[in-house]
């Protein structure tokens, strides 16, 4: 009798332990079912995580993170700004078309190969003349061959150091007769107020003006004489190219 309830005593508790190994396992098993998938494996480094993490102020204190939430900052590439280096290197030695420029061995060679560099033009007068600009007014004596009689003129400057102009005849005048174009090169001085000197295709001085405001000239002399009276030549809203002289030599200005 005693026999067999220890063999039913046995039983039972082989069955009890059955029960919490099992227990046991099923709840080792939700467990493992309730992890999401990649959780054990963390996303690459990409900027969405990079910002995350500077967001999160992770750079200057410690976070506490789950392992789907652990990152890696980013640091910057060190071979990026060599590369860059080499690439800017790279693309000074290049053409207009993209094509490598050959490299000139001898010492003497590249000197002469190099383009001479264009003059860069006078500063006063670029500044007064960014773009090309027409003047008209009365003046008297522009054109000699007119016998200084009173002349209608239209003056062209442009920013290249040119000049065009166009002298005709007052519509009242008896010796009425068709208008002279001419052309040369022009200057301006450096000062206050600037000086904008007219010289003709010998480069002798033909006119000087001095820029009484910013769309007038006014006459200082002309052929070397001043003038009694005050000329003045306005600036007009229109360019006029004076086209009667396109197809004449153009001066040679320094």
């Amino acid at each position: 009798m005693a026999a067999r309830v220890d063999i039913v005593t046995r039983s039972r508790k082989l069955s009890v332990m059955g029960l919490l190994l099992a227990g046991t396992a099923l709840g080792a098993a939700g467990c493992a079912q309730q992890k999401t998938e990649g959780y054990y494996d963390p996303p690459v480094e990409s900027t969405v995580t990079d910002a995350q993490y500077q967001g999160s102020g992770a750079g200057y204190r410690s976070v506490i993170r789950a392992p789907s939430q652990v990152q890696i900052a980013l640091k910057p590439d060190a071979r990026k700004p060599q590369n860059q280096q080499q690439q800017a290197a790279a693309g000074a030695q290049t053409t207009e078309d993209g094509q490598a420029v050959p490299e000139d061995t001898s010492g003497g060679g590249s000197a002469s190969a190099a383009a001479a560099p264009a003059p860069a033009p006078n500063a006063a007068a670029h500044s007064l003349v960014p773009q090309p600009q027409t003047y008209m007014g009365t003046l008297p004596c522009f054109s000699p061959a007119m016998q200084c009689t009173a002349q209608r003129v239209t003056l062209t400057l442009a920013p290249n150091g040119r000049w065009r102009g166009r002298t005709a005849y007052l519509e009242d005048d008896p010796k009425k007769g068709p208008p002279v174009a001419e052309q040369g090169c022009w200057d301006a001085t450096d000062e206050r107020p600037p000086r904008v000197i007219l010289m003709d295709g010998q480069g002798n001085v033909r006119v000087e003006f001095l820029v009484a405001a910013n769309n007038v000239l006014r006459v200082r002399s002309i052929g070397g004489q001043t003038p009694n009276l005050n000329y003045n030549l306005t600036r007009q809203p229109d360019l006029d190219p004076i086209d009667e002289l396109a197809k004449a030599n153009t001066p040679k200005c320094p």
